[in-house]
């Protein structure tokens, strides 16, 4: 049996919840190109070949570890704890399964634009500068072993070096209690998008630190759904960006939101309903 070679970098779970199941089709937008188009499938959608490929010390290559790993730490019950808002949602019984759930999704968002190409790449290259002055001047040893990791082809593209699951638990810790904010747009016809870079973070300073630059991430901003936005933030912040608790939000919030990730996307947005992106990108014209 084949291993599989196309690796996602937001997760099919996530994907689908803004997948059109009654047509059978999700809605994209190439804001690079200024094309619209769209997919059948989740399979071909914010993914790439041999993303998540490590190479061994025996020179050859694994492409399934990072992918299993995610899959049992991020992605397996994301289904599930989608299911455990929308229910919260209707009961507003924040309970220890809903809690649990929504720790869950905050780990996963914390993650998201990590796993991307675009940050996977910024990263070795800062990595690789970082390293380059203390590799001239040190043992043949160590300049192989340089050599070895940013030794990139076809089938590695990446170092691959970050351990997600230490990064989220170390994040999370650092950022304390969270203060959770659910988002639902008041309109029928409004919809969130999905940007390339799965859900947001920023930084601020909410611990205390040699370095007075020092910062911690301390909100995530996930879409979760077409019709459900995620905010995470610390309750070490003074000032929330969002208000607790679960909030109807305007065309206009609801806009703002998308406006703010079609920014920052790299490249892609996508969509379950065309009408609505199409008027949203004709809206962003002026811009």
């Amino acid at each position: 049996m084949s291993v599989p070679k196309n690796h996602h970098y937001i997760s099919q779970a996530h994907i689908k919840n803004f997948f059109n199941t009654e047509k059978n089709e999700i809605h994209l937008f190439d804001k690079i190109q200024n094309r619209h188009f769209k997919k059948n499938t989740t399979k071909s959608i914010f993914s790439e070949k041999k993303l998540n490929t490590k190479r061994l010390e025996d020179n050859t290559y694994d492409y399934s570890t990072i992918e299993e790993e995610l899959n049992q730490n991020f992605e397996k019950d994301f289904p599930s704890c989608v299911e455990i808002v929308k229910k919260f949602i209707e009961t507003k019984d924040l309970n220890d399964e809903t809690q649990e759930a929504l720790l869950y999704l905050s780990g996963y968002g914390l993650i998201a634009e990590l796993r991307t190409p675009f940050r996977k790449k910024n990263t070795d290259n800062a990595l690789k500068d970082g390293m380059k002055i203390i590799m001239e001047m040190g043992t043949d040893e160590l300049k192989e072993g340089y050599n070895r990791f940013f030794d990139f082809n076809d089938e590695v593209k990446y170092s691959n070096s970050l351990n997600y699951i230490e990064f989220a638990n170390k994040v999370i810790k650092a950022m304390g209690d969270l203060v959770f904010s659910i988002e639902i747009p008041q309109h029928e016809n409004d919809y969130f998008i999905l940007p390339d870079f799965g859900a947001a973070t920023m930084r601020a300073r909410i611990n205390n630190y040699f370095n007075p630059d020092a910062k911690d991430i301390a909100y995530i901003g996930l879409p979760l759904t077409s019709k459900l936005y995620l905010h995470f933030s610390s309750s070490k912040l003074e000032i929330l960006p969002r208000p607790p608790g679960i909030h109807y939000v305007t065309s206009e919030q609801v806009y703002m939101l998308n406006k703010a990730n079609y920014d920052y996307a790299q490249k892609t947005i996508a969509c379950e309903n065309l009408e609505y992106l199409q008027s949203f990108v004709k809206e962003l014209a002026p811009y």
